[in-house]
C-alpha cells in the first residue's frame, strides 16, 4: 500500500516513475502476497509444513496475484460498473497502474503529452 501512496502523492506526479518493475513490486505486494500466496503459506505451516519446500506454489501464487490485479486494472477502466459494482477511478487518482505503464511504454512524443497533461485529472475530459 505505502508503494502505491507514493507513487500517487499530489503534487509530486511523475509519469516518468511508472515502468513495469515498479508496477510489478507494487502489485506483488499490494495484492499478490497478501491476497493468494500468505493464506496458502498460513495452511502450510499449520499443517506442519516447512515453506521452503513450497517455492514452486508461492511462485506461481504471485504470478496469479499478478494476474489478477492486471485484470482489475483493465476493468478499472473498461468495466460497466452495473456488472463489476464500482466505478473505476485509477485515472484520475494517478494510479501506476497497468493501463498507464503499457501506455507509456508505446507512446510517441505527441501522445505522451497528452498523457501527461490529462493523467491525475479529476475532469471527465481528461479521463
Amino acid at each position: 500500500q505505502m508503494l502505491d501512496l507514493i507513487t500517487t502523492h499530489e503534487g509530486e506526479q511523475d509519469l516518468s516513475k511508472y515502468k513495469l518493475p515498479v508496477y510489478r513490486r507494487i502489485v506483488q505486494y499490494k495484492t499478490a502476497y497478501y491476497s493468494f500466496y500468505l493464506p496458502v503459506a498460513c495452511a502450510l505451516l499449520m499443517s506442519g509444513e516447512k515453506l521452503d519446500n513450497f517455492v514452486d506454489v508461492k511462485n506461481i501464487l504471485v504470478e496469479m496475484g499478478t494476474y489478477f490485479q492486471v485484470q482489475d486494472d483493465y476493468l478499472d477502466c473498461f468495466g460497466d460498473p452495473e456488472v463489476i459494482g464500482k466505478i473505476g477511478t485509477d485515472i484520475e487518482d494517478f494510479k501506476c497502474s497497468w493501463l498507464v505503464v503499457q501506455a507509456l511504454e508505446r507512446a510517441n512524443e505527441n501522445q505522451m503529452k497528452i498523457l501527461s497533461e490529462n493523467y491525475g485529472k479529476k475532469d471527465p475530459a481528461c479521463v
